[in-house]
């Protein structure tokens, strides 16, 4: 069926794709192994659930001519399965040889079950960041669907923060029209985020559509948003004017406000309860509240290891 050669990688497969699974790891570790194979072109088949599903003509010939110079750097990675081999990332590599009519492909082979073929080519094309804004959201809610797991058990296996993934899948609450001004480049994940402090769907078009006729940047973007919510931000400290507080709870407020750089709020009810309110003016400025707040998190879960180590010795 094929013809092996080996050659050296740099690096292994390990340092190029980071898993904390232990199923992937040994199966990129016997892979690094077998070393580079070269396998007939005839004897693969594409993934059917690859996550990118757009493949533009310019693009496969333009890397094909890369790899008629230069040769295929990477490797396209492969798994064996019923007698023939199945792409598990590569595929715009793969279409490239095609084009140059070559008969073999240079591969690495995986050895993995297909509970994890989809997550192991997630975690390739993310890290290689081969994916647009789209193809990453909805290969995240298939690998939530399909392993019934949780955003932070699937954060902890892709290698990526909780907040990440929260908002990577908001963008698919985006209409048609504007996710596909995305997956052609004409807003990037940037502008998307923002798009979505709106809530009125009419009112994200418009934007949407702004955005791509003045060519503004996101932080530009960020700054429409964040003067469409002054009238409420006005609204509220006007309330603050008229309210007296307890200066201990404006103590906090300050000391709170200085930690997440952004305004906070106590709603105190006669001592006894109430709420927090952390004001965020965008997507990104609430992912950059979550990571404080997941920051402070793990110090805290580290400081807790730390005093169990002392005990113990």
């Amino acid at each position: 069926m094929s013809s092996k050669k080996r050659h050296g990688l740099g690096k292994g497969m390990n340092a190029l794709i980071k898993s904390n699974d232990i199923e992937i790891v040994e199966a990129l570790e016997t892979a690094d192994k077998m070393g580079v194979q070269e396998i007939d072109m005839t004897n693969i088949d594409v993934n059917p659930d690859q996550p990118r599903k757009v493949f533009v003509t310019d693009d496969i010939e333009g890397l094909a001519r890369t790899i008629d110079e230069h040769g295929l750097i990477n490797p396209i990675t492969l798994r064996e399965k019923n007698g023939r081999y199945q792409i598990i990332s590569g595929e715009r590599r793969f279409r490239a040889l095609k084009f140059l009519n070559r008969t073999k492909a240079p591969a690495l082979i995986l050895n993995v079950q297909d509970s994890k073929m989809l997550e192991l080519t997630l975690i390739e094309n993310i890290q290689r960041e081969d994916l647009n804004a789209i193809e990453i959201a909805y290969s995240y809610k298939k690998l939530i669907d399909d392993l019934d797991i949780k955003q932070e058990d699937l954060a902890n296996r892709v290698g990526k923060s909780r907040s990440t993934i929260t908002n990577s899948m908001r963008i698919l609450d985006l209409s048609d029209n504007i996710k596909s001004y995305i997956v052609e480049g004409k807003i990037t994940e940037g502008h998307a985020r923002s798009i979505l402090s709106f809530s009125d769907k009419d009112a994200r078009e418009k934007l949407a559509l702004e955005i791509i006729e003045n060519s503004y940047s996101v932080r530009k973007v960020e700054e429409i948003v964040r003067n469409s919510k002054l009238d409420k931000k006005e609204i509220i400290e006007n309330i603050k004017k008229v309210v007296k507080k307890d200066p201990n709870l404006r103590n906090i407020e300050n000391r709170l406000e200085k930690i997440f750089s952004t305004r906070v709020l106590l709603h105190d009810k006669e001592g006894q309860a109430g709420r927090i309110v952390i004001e965020y003016f965008s997507p990104d400025d609430l992912e950059r509240i979550m990571e404080i707040m997941e920051a402070c998190d793990e110090h805290k879960e580290n400081r807790r290891s730390n005093t169990r180590t002392e005990i113990n010795y």
